[in-house]
């Protein structure tokens, strides 16, 4: 198997394991979790909240940590951080150990979802990155369409902290090995002296920086409230869990075909135009 492929393939599985098993949990457990703790729904959100929070400001950590040293054991670090944090999760016996899960979870995911696996494909061929990274959003992409599912299964089979287990358990058999033995390190060159300051001194770079900050960050708060509300709307408006589960599933698919566009017909562009 091509070296690439296989990078592809391993960072893609490791990379729908951590984003189906973290990013995408509350929209399934999150009722669950609430009601046997005591709590509302909205103070499980809350401690969601907190994960995303704590992603954010760590976030310039892992990335500097990616740039000097490569991502690998970062990426595998993440992997026993989210298995600490879902197994805290799942042995939660009230909402200050549920905070604490989720505050655990949210240096999981500054190590480890996607900005981590892209700095590392970069740092592995550089400009050359892109197709490598398209390839794991193709895989990736699917992450709800598979989770969604498993995790509901789970936890109308065995209640939600066997799931919030399960979980925890293949991180460690399935993720840190993936992100472990099949990566290599990869670290780019430093800029020069010269390259540094042409980039620091570029007209409107600091504009750039800021619209960029904007888009992403409305992009975000969309995709996130899709991502932990989307399936328990579809329950609230007269369906079933296992068809709402499966609707809400088909934002999966959808993702893939957009990327699908961007791999085969825009990636000769400039990313600004795709």
């Amino acid at each position: 198997m091509p070296s690439r492929l296989r990078i592809v393939l391993a960072l893609g599985s490791a990379q729908t394991l951590a984003w189906g098993s973290t990013y995408y949990l509350p929209a399934i457990l999150a009722e669950p979790m609430a009601s046997e703790l005591g709590i509302s729904t909205g103070n499980v959100f809350a401690a969601f909240s907190l994960a995303l929070i704590v992603t954010a400001v760590l976030g310039p950590l892992s990335g500097k940590r990616i740039d000097h040293h490569g991502g690998r054991d970062v990426l595998a670090l993440s992997s026993i951080v989210f298995a600490v944090g879902l197994a805290m999760l799942g042995l939660a016996n009230g909402p200050l150990m549920l905070w604490a899960g989720w505050l655990v979870i949210g240096i999981g995911m500054a190590l480890g979802l996607y900005e981590s696996a892209f700095s590392t494909l970069a740092g592995i061929y550089g400009r050359d990155a892109r197709g490598a990274i398209t390839g794991i959003t193709l895989l990736a992409g699917f992450a709800s369409t598979v989770c969604w599912p498993i995790s509901g299964w789970l936890n109308a089979e065995f209640g939600w902290r066997a799931t919030c287990l399960t979980w925890a358990g293949a991180h460690l058999l399935l993720g840190l090995p993936l992100n472990r033995l099949l990566i290599p390190v990869g670290v780019q060159p430093a800029p020069t002296a010269a390259e540094q300051a042409q980039t620091d001194g570029r007209s409107g770079a600091g504009l750039t920086m800021a619209l960029l900050a904007f888009v992403f960050a409305a992009t975000w708060f969309t995709s996130t409230a899709m991502a932990a509300h989307l399936p328990r709307l579809l329950q609230e408006s007269g369906l079933s869990a296992a068809a709402a589960i499966g609707i809400a599933a088909l934002v999966g698919p959808a993702q893939v075909g957009a990327r699908c566009l961007e791999f085969v017909l825009l990636q000769r562009f400039h990313p600004l135009i795709s």
